[in-house]
């Protein structure tokens, strides 16, 4: 569903008109929202693992221990696992930190098979080098399609389309817009939020719990593994 018709419907619910277009319109109004809508839902695309956003990647080694991000990565499924096809019993154990991974490869520590992981620089690094593959489960950023069907990760069209539910994105710009003008948005954020909750718990991906916004019911801390010694 292009999001033209979510973004007419907020614009009618918060000014009592309905633009014909949107992206292309000189109309202040329209260009705020414009604005606004792709930060409404990136916050809705941050607020869980969305099964829709999930993503299975597989890296093949080839004896190296850098290798880049997936293209439109985001970040990790919470409590996901890289698994070794080879080994299927044991998976590639997270370091928790920069240091721990240095000291591992300094050899302070001793390793069980396969080894470890950490992303440093916008890579994976794997200690030791890994000889096979390595399969994992993560959260693309290209929540936005095209009309021609190109993945992105905002809107830049009136014929965009959301992977996410646009009844959020519409509930998410009124309260968002009324807020921003100073104006009384209780209601509509509680609206919002409560429309959330119910896709987050239809969808069954887990939520993620950020510091300084609303929680929900179940939200989990993101996990961070650990290394087994």
């Amino acid at each position: 569903m292009p999001i033209l018709p979510v973004l007419q419907s907020a614009i009618l619910r918060v000014t009592g008109t309905k633009p014909p277009v949107v992206f292309s319109s000189t109309d202040q109004v329209c260009i705020e929202i414009a604005d606004l809508c792709n930060e409404v839902a990136e916050d809705i695309a941050q607020s869980a693992d969305w099964r829709n956003l999930t993503k299975v990647a597989t890296i093949s080694i080839a004896s190296t221990e850098a290798h880049p991000l997936p293209i439109g990565y985001d970040r990790m499924v919470l409590a996901s696992e890289i698994d070794d096809p080879a080994t299927w019993f044991w998976g590639y154990e997270p370091f928790e930190t920069v240091n721990e991974w240095m000291r591992y490869k300094n050899g302070g520590y001793n390793l069980i098979s396969p080894g470890g992981w950490i992303i440093i620089g916008g890579e994976f690094n794997f200690y030791p080098a890994p000889s096979g593959q390595a399969t994992f489960t993560y959260i693309s950023k290209l929540w936005a399609t095209s009309a021609e069907g190109v993945a992105k990760d905002a809107f830049t069209a009136d014929d965009d389309e959301f992977a996410l539910d646009p009844a959020l994105l519409r509930l998410g710009l009124i309260w968002r817009y009324r807020a921003q003008k100073g104006l009384d948005y209780s209601e509509d954020m509680k609206n919002y939020e409560i429309a959330l909750a119910q896709q987050q718990s239809r969808d069954k991906g887990a939520r993620v719990l950020r510091a300084g916004r609303s929680s929900f019911p179940g939200a989990r801390l993101a996990y961070s593994g650990r290394i087994i010694r």
